[in-house]
């Protein structure tokens, strides 16, 4: 469900009107105008003209179609990013009174993490990414968590596990509406958070929607404390 940025109308209901989505508001026909001239500047097509949305890029709108094209995102993820930028963002697990970190913001991945604990070591920074994803790390080790389809299968899933003496550095990057946390280090290979794709099944970055890359930030000096040499 969706509702007009300016006049309210809905694309559900009685009285359902088409929508198009616009750097993130969605619009009418009616309203489309206020944002003047929307049209992709790469294959010219226009809101309502066909089912494609449009984003500014770099000065230009693209439309979803060459978005994915290009290899900047997928529609679905666009329209995804929009509708969850609503939902309180994800939190960097946070030492309870007892000392130890929640790990619940992974979710299913929890299990994977834990499974691949050495007795008595103790996680000091937990960071649920997008769909599949999540980073972690002890005093001893770093950990990229990937399940589903971020490990290759819908099935599947893998944690890699890295001695923090393997990690040289660690780089937040920001595209248009992804970000990844990318760890550096000797035969590590880096990412375009442009082509987030390549980023999602790595086994040394961890990707997230743009607008919930705080919660990273906020990580990264604890992180970064780690690091030898």
């Amino acid at each position: 469900m969706a509702n007009c940025t300016s006049c309210g109308a809905s694309n559900l209901g009685l009285g359902r009107v088409d929508l198009v989505l616009v750097d993130g508001a969605w619009y009418c026909k009616k309203c489309i105008s206020q944002k003047g001239k929307v049209k992709c500047h790469l294959c010219g097509k226009e809101p309502f003209s066909s089912d494609e949305h449009f984003k500014t890029i770099d000065g230009n709108y693209v439309c979803t179609n060459c978005m994915e094209k290009q290899g900047i995102m997928k529609k679905y993820d666009y329209i995804m990013s929009v509708v969850t930028s609503g939902r309180p963002a994800p939190r960097t697990a946070a030492a309870g009174g007892d000392g130890k970190v929640s790990l619940d913001d992974l979710g299913p991945l929890r299990n994977l993490l834990e499974e691949n604990l050495e007795p008595g070591e103790k996680i000091e920074v937990a960071l649920a990414g997008n769909t599949g994803e999540g980073l972690a790390c002890s005093s001893k080790h770093v950990f990229v968590l990937k399940s589903g389809m971020a490990a290759g299968s819908i099935t599947a899933k893998k944690c890699i596990k890295y001695p923090w003496s393997a990690i040289s550095g660690i780089e937040i990057k920001e595209g248009a509406l992804y970000g990844l946390i990318e760890l550096q280090g000797s035969g590590l290979p880096s990412y375009d958070a442009r082509d987030i794709n390549k980023a999602k099944q790595s086994e040394n970055a961890v990707t997230f929607l743009a607008n919930k890359r705080q919660p990273f930030d906020s990580a990264l000096p604890k992180l970064k404390s780690y690091i030898r040499g």
